[in-house]
């Protein structure tokens, strides 16, 4: 019972985060990205500020000694500014590159999180996860690519084909660089996890720990504050909608998988979320419209494969 709570908990933070994606998709293009970025944590700060008086427990503060609590805070702290590190280029990627590119790249954090977790956590890398995990990654790399549609279509409209080229790559690699710094926060969530055996308010804090680092960042960068002047105001709903997003995903989507890595292992879990990438492709087809593209069938039969040999092998 507890695995197939675990595995309930993890499918629902796919559906937040694939649909999450998408609203950044939408907003994004009619924002600016830094100051989306930090209107969006702002707005999760006061979410899991919620969740962790509602849910959490803060008097593990009081029975952890001095050095478990630095340590907590220490880890928090690398967990907090990863993942906001890791959005910020995933946004900057998101305003070079398509989403339907971009997003499945980020899922390459599952490259970095198996050996994370093997050396500090001493979680057990099975032979099962590995084959479904390839598969999965295969899938991810098939949904990255462009068919000769899409290539065909992308050189008609292209004015400056080097250029393009030098955007593409840069993209691709802000794409990756979002991964690494999402497996760090992973990983040291989970041990900030661990220690606190509470999930909602350590998303808090390291959330705020985060944030304080980014406005100490934007009293310097004042792009960060666009979202706040006057001349943005007929943008406001859209910065309001990556807000709410990104509460539904950071704040409550990365909690559900974070209680599903303590049900079933930080290893597995994390293997079943590189999946994400097929929920967006298949709800973007659904409210987007989008075609259906022989790659994403081929990719979806790779996903359902992986994941069946993950779970039942």
């Amino acid at each position: 019972m507890a695995e197939v709570l675990g595995y309930i908990l993890t499918l629902d933070a796919i559906i937040t985060w694939a649909a999450a994606s998408l609203v950044y998709k939408f907003a994004l293009g009619k924002t600016q990205p830094k100051a989306g970025l930090y209107f969006r944590i702002l707005m999760v700060t006061c979410s899991t500020f919620v969740l962790s008086l509602i849910f959490g427990n803060y008097e593990f503060f009081f029975v952890l000694g001095s050095q478990d609590v630095i340590f907590y805070i220490i880890v928090c702290a690398i967990s907090g500014i990863s993942v906001l590190v890791g959005d910020l280029f995933y946004f900057m990627s998101l305003d070079r590159i398509d989403a339907s590119r971009a997003y499945p790249l980020t899922q390459l954090s599952l490259v970095f999180v198996y050996p994370f977790s093997f050396l500090f956590f001493g979680e057990e890398i099975t032979i099962s996860i590995v084959l479904g995990g390839i598969l999965i990654l295969s899938s991810v790399f098939l949904l990255s690519t462009k068919d000769k549609v899409d290539e065909e279509i992308d050189a008609e409209t292209t004015m400056n084909p080097e250029k393009s080229k030098e955007t593409l790559l840069i993209g691709i690699l802000m794409a990756i660089g979002t991964a690494f710094f999402w497996a760090i926060s992973i990983v040291s969530f989970n041990q900030a996890r661990i220690i606190s055996n509470d999930v909602f308010t350590t998303n808090f804090v390291r959330v705020l720990i985060g944030t304080m680092f980014f406005s100490v960042i934007a009293l310097f960068k004042r792009d960060y504050f666009a979202a706040f002047k006057k001349d943005q105001k007929k943008q406001m709903k859209y910065y309001l909608y990556i807000g709410i997003a990104g509460a539904l995903s950071l704040g409550l989507a990365d909690t559900l998988f974070y209680m599903a890595a303590d049900i079933n292992g930080l290893v597995l879990t994390a293997t079943i979320t590189a999946s994400t990438p097929m929920v967006q492709q298949i709800l973007s087809i659904v409210i987007l419209k989008e075609k259906v593209r022989i790659r994403f069938i081929i990719a979806v039969i790779l996903i359902i494969l992986g994941n069946l040999i993950i779970i039942f092998f």
